[in-house]
């Protein structure tokens, strides 16, 4: 079975539990999961956000025979709908948990009265009176329940409850820190206890609370939610509930595989248990301190994030210097190794504005900072790929397949039993392309695998921004240097050419000559033909001049109407043949009929061995006169044809 699994944040215990568990019922069953998920757990930027949501816009879940889809992750509400619509409108079986949905098939956690036991065991058996909350996200289903349950037992029982004693975090620690200095702050003294939505906010409370001199459970008792890892190895041991995820998301997958089986708008609720911990006054439930099973996990995750510390800092320190495209892929290669991944493979979008050279340089002036990337290309391509820890061997660095396929070729489809993560790959809400880790979603759990996606999308982005702006920089260069209407030298671009050849010729004695062009009649074209068709004849000149060079010269428009040409070494008969060819095309041009309009022009040229590079503007004005004699032999000429 194809199976997708929708889950918007992988960032507490409970998540990762639930995918530990996806990931063995999959293997158990010989599935291929793909698993679309992001670093999203609370409100941020806007732009980041839509960015990181993104990755939900790449599967066409049609395309896939099953979907699990962990509602109560997705904390936007507008965009929780959305997902709702999509699933629906795919028509593929699908499974929600943690949030009711009459569309589909739920598994869910008896949320209220997770939070109403705890409450109970708290009043009947400690004699907890006074209570304060410790909630999550207020928009949260999660939240909403548990309050509920909470608010139940004592509504019950009749205590009071001043609104003020409920406070709402985003259910991460430091939420529960500013919890504890938001409620010693009341002045309403201390309560009996705290109940909390989540663990890693009653620790978060607790440890504040200790830092205070305040003693759990002595004078006050704390509770939480999840029975997450840190709750088994915390002082004093948490009490709190188990959602049983695991169990949950093993149900997921056996359900999709008897889908025939269930209707739509069911649900299946698995059973809550109460573990008694230290921290509300009980002996915990289990008598170990530590068993070795906690002590092995933490050990290994204190040297895992001791090593990912110092990955991070290396791939950060490499990654910024790396100025050229290819080179941040190799590093980038280098740290996907260093990973260990059974499989990982960056797949980028297939575009022509980013990451390239541009030799338009006006196209690069609008491609600085463009909003309207969100979207993923039909074709990708798989720019790095790692397989059992390693490049493989005669590895296409340019693989190129459909988005529709969502895995390289080299993937060959995934395999059976394998879960791919499938991670967006951006910068705010420029969508770069996608990352996928194959078949190690420990890399996940422990955050190695998110931080090489977010490393690899800042520095794809530095690598955007640097080349963008040096093609900018290039582009400003031409338009100081260039006439922006014939692509030929202006006077800045002229003397800044000409300085080096002129230096050379004054040293070495060698002849400069200039030639003068003025072009007769361009005011009667523009009035008669309009300023487009004068400027069309401004192009024609400067493009005859181009194609008659012959050594070398530097052109330059110098005026509205007026071009010089500039050479080292012309002989007199040289300038005089340079002069014949420019009047023999211009006259070729009349002769064709292209315009309704003749180009003609007046030209004259001097030549002569400068003293100093200074003197170079004495002989434009010197050719400038031989021009002007040229255009008064030929106004008197036309004069006495006309009488």
């Amino acid at each position: 079975m194809k199976i997708a699994v929708l889950i918007c944040s992988l960032v507490f215990d409970s998540q990762k539990a639930f995918m530990k568990g996806i990931e063995r019922r999959v293997r158990d069953w010989g599935d291929v999961c793909s698993v679309f998920c992001c670093h999203v757990n609370v409100s941020g930027n806007d732009s980041y956000v839509r960015g990181e949501y993104s990755v939900f816009e790449l599967p066409d879940l049609s395309s896939f025979d099953g979907i699990v889809f962990v509602r109560n992750t997705f904390q936007d509400p507008n965009f929780n709908e959305t997902m709702v619509k999509r699933i629906v409108e795919s028509g593929v079986p699908c499974v929600c948990v943690d949030s009711y949905s009459p569309e589909f098939v739920n598994i869910l956690s008896n949320e209220s009265g997770i939070v109403e036991e705890v409450t109970r065991h708290l009043m009947t058996v400690h004699g907890c009176k006074k209570f304060f909350f410790l909630g999550g996200m207020l928009e949260s289903r999660d939240t909403q329940e548990r309050f509920k349950g909470f608010k139940k037992v004592i509504d019950e029982n009749g205590l009071f409850f001043s609104d003020t004693w409920r406070y709402n975090g985003n259910y991460e620690y430091a939420s529960g820190v500013d919890a504890a200095q938001y409620f010693l702050n009341l002045g309403d003294g201390l309560p009996d206890a705290v109940v909390c939505s989540n663990d890693e906010m009653a620790i978060g409370l607790i440890t504040e609370l200790k830092r205070r001199g305040i003693k759990v459970p002595k004078d006050i008792r704390v509770t939480g939610v999840d029975f997450d890892s840190v709750s088994r190895i915390y002082s004093p041991r948490l009490t709190t509930c188990k959602r049983q995820q695991y169990q949950k998301a093993v149900s997921a997958i056996n359900v999709l595989h008897e889908y025939s089986d269930h209707t739509k708008g069911e649900s299946i609720t698995l059973p809550i248990v109460l573990f008694r911990g230290e921290s509300c006054g009980c002996k915990p439930d289990d008598d170990s301190k530590i068993d070795a099973n906690t002590t092995n996990i933490l050990a290994i995750d204190r040297y895992a994030q001791s090593e990912l510390t110092q990955t991070v800092k290396r791939m950060t320190a490499d990654l910024i210097g790396k100025r050229e495209y290819y080179a941040l892929l190799d590093s980038l290669k280098e740290y996907g190794c260093k990973l260990h991944a059974d499989e990982l493979y960056l797949c980028m979008n297939v575009r022509p504005d980013y990451l390239i050279d541009y030799s338009d340089y006006a196209k690069a002036l609008t491609m600085i900072d463009r909003d309207n990337q969100e979207d993923y290309s039909d074709e990708l391509i798989s720019v790095v790929s790692v397989v059992n820890g390693k490049v493989p061997e005669g590895a296409d660095d340019r693989e190129y397949f459909e988005k529709k396929d969502l895995l390289p070729p080299l993937a060959k489809g995934g395999k059976p039993g394998g879960t791919y993560y499938f991670f967006p790959i951006h910068y705010m809400n420029r969508n770069f392309g996608y990352a996928v880790l194959g078949t190690s979603g420990e890399l996940v759990r422990n955050d190695f695998f998110p931080n090489w996606c977010t490393l690899a999308s800042n520095a794809l982005e530095n690598s955007r921004k640097r080349n963008v702006m040096e093609q900018m920089i290039a582009a400003l260069d031409r338009m100081w240097i260039y006439d922006t209407l014939t692509g030929i030298y202006n006077r800045a671009g002229f003397f800044k050419m000409s300085e080096p050849i002129i230096i050379e010729a004054v040293k070495e004695k060698t002849p400069v000559c200039v030639v003068f062009m003025d072009v007769d009649g361009l005011k009667e074209v523009n009035d008669v033909y309009g300023h487009d068709e004068g400027d069309a004849l401004i192009k024609e000149v400067s493009t005859i001049l181009k194609e008659n060079k012959r050594h070398g010269e530097i052109i330059m428009r110098y005026g509205g109407d007026e071009f010089v040409l500039l050479a080292a070494g012309y002989s007199d008969e040289e300038a005089s043949a340079c002069v014949d060819r420019i009047e023999a095309a211009m006259h070729r041009f009349n002769e064709s009929g292209v315009k309704k309009y003749a180009i003609e022009a007046s030209i004259g040229y001097c030549i002569t061995t400068l003293e100093t590079p200074d003197a170079l503007n004495a002989l434009i004005e010197d050719a400038d006169h031989e021009m002007y004699k040229k255009k008064y032999v030929k106004k008197a000429m036309k004069n006495q044809t006309v009488r």
